[in-house]
């Protein structure tokens, strides 16, 4: 009970985080190595059963976004 108290870790604005492309895997994970059909962050939930201890937020550009 207490891990769904946690707010759960999310892919998006990772540093790790990227888009490959690629129909069949389109989210990957540079951290850990992989591509897959959904989002990394819930590969990581349903293999390990803890949520992903490697998120790290993505620097903003100089000049804020674009």
């Amino acid at each position: 009970m207490a891990d769904q108290a946690k707010p759960t870790v999310r892919c998006h604005g990772c540093a790790y985080f990227f888009i490959t492309h690629e129909p069949q895997r389109p989210y990957g994970c540079k951290k850990f190595g992989f591509k897959a059909q959904k989002l990394p962050a819930t590969i990581v939930i349903e293999t390990t059963g803890t949520q992903c201890a490697y998120r790290k937020a993505r620097p903003t550009p100089p000049g804020g976004r674009r």
